[in-house]
């Protein structure tokens, strides 16, 4: 059985994470119940690939009933830091208080939200003039987080909102979010916690942008496809603005200059997926026409993970524990690198539990390349 890993913030609430690589999904959830409990307030459970997730789902409702939230991962961050393979839990006792709502299907995610409006409305008001937050989880093929994101804001009003897409290990074929004893697609949950317990939700990135404009001129926003960057066929246009040709684009280069768009005083990644045959780019996030990207540098991502914590156990004092929100990208990159037990290592020492995403949420907006989380005192 897995030793869970238990710190306790000062106003009495105790963050415990637990992992599970037992193959039988029965026997994994069983060990997760045996390491946390099932008293906590809530569990948020995390699955990679492989797994039969009706019997996972099924086995997540027995033992921790309407309490647990989750979705499929591509790759956990746990006790043992980066986990590519298994179930990761993350329980939450004492000093909150949270209740989750539904919105769905995404396929009009404007039209979802506005369904789910009065169940929203009651969760802002459980909020009151209290402390809180929202978690989001949401399906991560729908490529409308953009639009999902920005509803839920403006429904949830000044209640800040942080979450992650649902993955899985990038073969792009099946994402779901957990509700009820099932993993569905085509769905996100919204979790409100209210807490009296310090917290920061906090958003990390590495990369920075440089003078280099690109200017979206024609794109197709629902589909995130972008034709062309400053007038001109959009891989071309980037590929000279990174000083490469488009026959050597690839991971590496988009990883090392994702675009940025700056909005509301800062700077939000949109990742490339790819560069198509046709000269169009395939985004990871919306670009609209008129958009003005500032192609971007790396900074280090361990050194600026390192400063950034720093910052925050300055601010907050030190860290009772973290859920976390983690682009795949990142991990990927930390891979290629040859960094990753470093990073992940640090994570894990620092209590932080949570997946790696297919885009984070952060508010209103929806990114990609960013470590997006809620830290506990």
């Amino acid at each position: 059985m897995p030793t869970p890993v238990i710190s306790r913030t000062r106003q009495h609430t105790a963050v415990a994470s637990a992992d599970s690589h037992r193959p039988d999904p029965v026997a994994a959830v069983a060990e997760l119940a045996d390491a946390l409990g099932t008293r906590a307030g809530l569990y948020a459970v995390f699955v990679t690939p492989g797994y039969d997730l009706p019997l996972v789902g099924r086995e997540l409702k027995r033992h921790f009933g309407d309490r647990v939230i989750g979705c499929t991962s591509s790759g956990n961050i746990g006790p043992r830091g980066y986990d590519s393979a298994g179930l990761c839990a993350v329980a939450f006792t004492g000093g909150l208080r949270a209740r989750t709502v539904t919105v769905g299907p995404l396929d009009d995610a404007p039209g979802a939200v506005e369904r789910a409006a009065p169940e929203l409305a009651d969760l802002r008001s459980e909020v009151g003039d209290g402390e809180g937050f929202a978690i989001l989880l949401t399906d991560g093929l729908t490529r409308n987080e953009d639009l999902l994101a920005a509803n839920l804001m403006a429904a949830l009003g000044d209640v800040p909102i942080v979450g992650g897409s649902a993955g899985d290990n990038l073969t792009f074929e099946h994402t779901a979010v957990y509700h009820d004893g099932e993993f569905l697609p085509n769905l996100a949950s919204v979790t409100v916690v209210r807490t009296d317990v310090p917290f920061r939700l906090i958003r990390l990135q590495h990369h920075e942008p440089t003078s280099t404009l690109l200017i979206a001129t024609d794109v197709d926003p629902d589909r995130r496809v972008v034709r062309a960057l400053n007038g001109r066929p959009a891989a071309q246009a980037y590929a000279e603005a990174v000083g490469t040709r488009v026959a050597d684009l690839n991971f590496s280069v988009y990883s090392r200059h994702p675009l940025l768009l700056n909005a509301g005083g800062s700077a939000w990644i949109r990742a490339i997926a790819a560069a198509n045959a046709d000269g169009t780019l395939s985004m990871f996030a919306r670009v609209d026409v008129g958009d003005v990207l500032r192609v971007g540098r790396p900074t280090g991502l361990l050194d600026h993970l390192e400063q950034q914590f720093a910052a925050l156990e300055a601010d907050l004092g030190p860290i009772g524990g973290m859920l976390a929100f983690d682009c795949v990208l990142r991990r990927l990159e930390t891979e290629e690198h040859q960094v990753a037990d470093q990073v992940g290592g640090f994570l894990a020492e620092r209590g932080v539990v949570g997946f790696s995403t297919y885009g984070e949420q952060f508010n209103g907006m929806h990114m990609n390349q960013t470590l997006v989380a809620v830290a506990f005192a």
